[in-house]
């Protein structure tokens, strides 16, 4: 983790500091060495939420990009497992940022529980999915809607799509550089993606405005209280 409260304040991990955790209010240690970036550690337990995986500097680049309370925001579910979303908006917003290997049915829980949700998932994890990717799309010509290139694609073209092109929410796959590759629509075995700045995608989120989607191959806008497309 990032946080921990210290006097009722949230810091990050420093040498030698000492903290409770937010969620579960256990104590929490500094882990500062030079292989990991510097985080929270449970003393003597495993991570109180069962969802959360080690945070890499990937994670860390893309929490920077909003503000700091919106970072790690604890919740429980009806039988009070605790869940801590990467980052919550005040208008309801969870953004997850998935790096690890993940199970389908762990992906169906989280989004369920959460339900106003993106995904944004590190597709450079694997030395295939840029392959894949980027022979999709040479073999697919794109459609142009206001200056936006869309390409149609299938959800059995890659390993990627097959494990995230259903789930009916946004989904940005990122690559790495300046822009995320964007999933807003599903319409029978087809998928649509289009590439969007990381920049504006985290502009219009603190701004609490609607992210551009793709209905049936023309581009829309869509409210994040709308869960599906």
């Amino acid at each position: 983790m990032r946080f921990a409260l210290s006097n009722h304040e949230r810091i990050e991990a420093t040498p030698g500091a000492l903290g409770i955790c937010p969620g579960c209010s256990a104590e929490m240690l500094a882990r500062c060495g030079t292989k990991k970036v510097w985080h929270w550690a449970h003393k003597g337990q495993r991570h109180c939420d069962p969802w959360w995986e080690n945070e890499t500097e990937w994670h860390r680049g893309w929490k920077a990009r909003f503000p700091t309370e919106w970072q790690e925001v604890p919740a429980r579910d009806t039988t009070g497992e605790l869940h801590i979303a990467d980052i919550k908006t005040p208008f309801g917003l969870v953004i997850e940022f998935q790096h690890s290997a993940i199970k389908p049915d762990e992906v169906v829980k989280r989004t369920n529980f959460h339900g106003q949700i993106i995904w944004i998932i590190d597709a450079d994890r694997r030395a295939t999915d840029r392959a894949q990717y980027e022979r999709m799309l040479s073999e697919n010509r794109p459609q142009r809607f206001d200056a936006v290139d869309i390409y149609t694609v299938y959800s059995e073209e890659t390993r990627l799509l097959k494990e995230w092109g259903s789930l009916g929410r946004i989904v940005g796959f990122d690559f790495g550089g300046d822009n995320l590759c964007l999933l807003t629509a599903v319409q029978g075995r087809s998928r649509y993606l289009f590439d969007f700045p990381k920049a504006e995608f985290a502009r219009l989120v603190i701004a609490g405005k609607p992210l551009p989607v793709v209905q049936f191959g023309k581009p829309a806008t869509q409210g994040y209280r709308r869960r599906r497309f």
